[in-house]
């Protein structure tokens, strides 16, 4: 009987790929079936967004990118990946990208 050669791992630029992928579909999917919603809510509930929450940290880079483009709702996203919400009580939601943006800025995201 032949051994049998081990399957290699992918690459980081494959897996890192493949995560962007998986990112984007997601992304495409949330906002095709929330683009009509209007609670923040609901949104965030999402089981495509949940899933791209669940990426963890190796979505950061990529949720980055998408709020500084659309500026839309990543935030929760954000707050769960990190375990931290930089956007205080009483902020806007306009102030409260700007604080995301910033730190994704300082910590390499962006």
């Amino acid at each position: 009987m032949k051994d049998k050669m081990p399957e290699l791992l992918a690459k980081p630029e494959e897996q890192a790929s493949e995560l962007q992928e998986e990112f984007n579909r997601l992304a495409r999917t949330w906002y095709r079936e929330t683009g009509k919603l209007s609670s923040a809510e609901q949104m965030v509930m999402h089981p495509a967004y949940q899933k791209i929450i669940g990426m963890g940290k190796e979505a950061l880079p990529f949720i980055f990118k998408e709020l500084k483009a659309t500026r839309g709702h990543w935030i929760w996203a954000l707050a769960m990946i990190t375990r931290d919400d930089k956007a205080k009580p009483g902020m806007k939601f306009r102030e409260a990208v700007d604080a995301w943006l910033a730190w994704g800025a300082r910590n390499g995201y962006i």
